[in-house]
């Protein structure tokens, strides 16, 4: 059976699914350009920007074939977006926010991971953080599953993504901030900036 987690909190079994969907709130875009960094899953949803739109997903962005960033979804978007072919979540969320913290317990498909790394505010963006954020990716990837990612607005999205980029991939900083600006990066984004101005 496959692991279910939360990061720096509660571990539960649950089987790892296949997409990465990312939520926290920023419009629905187009999808990004791959060249950015982002890497690409093989047996990806046939997915486009306006199926997630009508699921009500807030702020749905596809940033890759295999990796969907959004605002917090419901507990019926978590289940069409299974139905869809995503089977890996990851919340950025702490249980203690509104709206956050079922997801543990609402898990019961043995083919479906869900995985909660709580960050809070400025305070969570650490190397921590975006280390354990790239531990998921880098396993739905050599699994080709497909992830869904997300917090309340995506913001929270944008900026771990913006740092794993520069901290772990080796991307240019202004580089790495546009890949979180396309993930949703917006309240956070001077906090981010501050960080990818200091080394490596």
């Amino acid at each position: 059976m496959r692991l279910h987690k939360t990061v720096g909190a509660i571990r539960m079994h649950a089987l790892i699914g296949a997409v990465f969907v990312v939520a926290c709130g920023e419009p629905a875009q187009e999808p990004a350009n791959t060249s950015t960094g982002q890497a690409s899953m093989t047996s990806a949803p046939s997915v486009t920007v306006t199926e997630i739109e009508d699921l009500g997903v807030r702020n749905g962005t596809i940033l890759a074939d295999n990796l969907l960033a959004a605002g917090q979804v419901t507990e019926l978007q978590f289940e069409e977006l299974v139905d869809m072919g995503y089977t890996n979540f990851i919340s950025l969320r702490p249980t203690s926010e509104n709206g956050a913290g079922w997801e543990e317990t609402h898990v019961v498909d043995d083919d479906v991971m869900f995985t909660r790394i709580p960050v809070a505010g400025a305070g969570g963006l650490t190397r921590e953080n975006v280390m354990a954020l790239n531990e998921i990716l880098e396993e739905a990837e050599a699994s080709s599953e497909n992830t869904v990612l997300y917090c309340a607005s995506s913001n929270r999205v944008g900026g771990l993504l913006a740092l794993k980029a520069y901290w772990l991939d080796g991307i240019a900083p202004d580089d790495a901030l546009e890949i979180g600006r396309q993930a949703g990066l917006t309240g956070l984004e001077s906090a981010v900036q501050e960080l990818l101005s200091q080394p490596r």
